[in-house]
């Protein structure tokens, strides 16, 4: 009798990101995994497949049939898209600063676009056994961990991914009692998207993207299903709402 285990998918979202390509490369290695990455242009990575998308919910859609054709079973979902700034839009220090098209923009990439990708693999989630699901949050979406203010847009949108997450783990426990949904604050990792704040990180408090991937993959490799969304940092700490 064979003791391998059956090859189950490892669905990465955003495929372009430091930390979606530290998951990629570690899951790679994995023999029990199929990995595919799913990102706005070709990229290469060793050992997993990379699905170009342009993100739009019938890209979405006949990716996440063409997977699910397979007859595999999703274990593993990282949604990892993000905007906190770029040339023209930066986090507000002031109410005074809000701006409608900068907040739609950041409120579309944070918390809309990981909310279609779920639901393009609803049916896949509903159906697979033990699917483990993460979207990357962050702690200033939180209500009680709030000190400095600031931020507007930003904080508004990773909140409103964590209440649509609540949403989505409410509604797939009456149908897949044996999925398990995380929203995870990776920490400050270097890359692009904090390369202009690193200067006021703490030291000791800049993460390698292989860190933050690593204690992901750990955290749910670990996480037990209770119908419950969790609210975790890279620590495994539960974070307030």
């Amino acid at each position: 009798m064979s003791d391998t285990k059956p090859v189950s998918a490892a669905v990465i979202v955003g495929g372009s990101g430091a930390i979606a390509q530290a998951l990629a490369a570690k899951w790679a290695t994995d023999p029990a995994l199929s990995v595919y990455v799913l990102s706005r242009s070709e990229i290469e990575l060793s050992g997993a497949r990379t699905m170009v998308t342009d993100y739009s919910d019938s890209s979405l859609a006949r990716i996440a049939t063409d997977i699910a054709s397979t007859g595999i079973s999703l274990s593993r979902m990282v949604v990892t898209n993000g905007m906190l700034s770029n040339d023209s839009v930066r986090p507000e220090r002031k109410v005074g600063d809000l701006s409608a098209d900068n907040f739609e923009a950041i409120m579309s990439i944070n918390a809309l676009l990981p909310m279609r990708a779920i639901a393009a693999f609803w049916a896949l989630i509903r159906q697979s056994e033990m699917p483990r699901i993460a979207v990357l949050s962050a702690r200033v979406g939180s209500l009680g961990d709030n000190k400095l203010g600031g931020w507007y847009s930003y904080r508004a949108s990773k909140a409103a991914l964590n209440m649509m997450m609540k949403c989505a783990a409410i509604e797939v426990r009456r149908s897949n009692k044996q999925a398990k949904m995380i929203v995870y604050h990776p920490g400050t990792v270097d890359s692009s998207l904090s390369k202009p704040f690193q200067r006021s990180v703490p030291e000791g408090k800049l993460f390698t993207p292989d860190f933050s991937a690593a204690q992901l993959i750990d955290i749910l490799n670990q996480a037990e299903a209770d119908g419950e969304l969790a609210y975790l940092d890279w620590a495994g700490e539960t974070i307030p709402w």
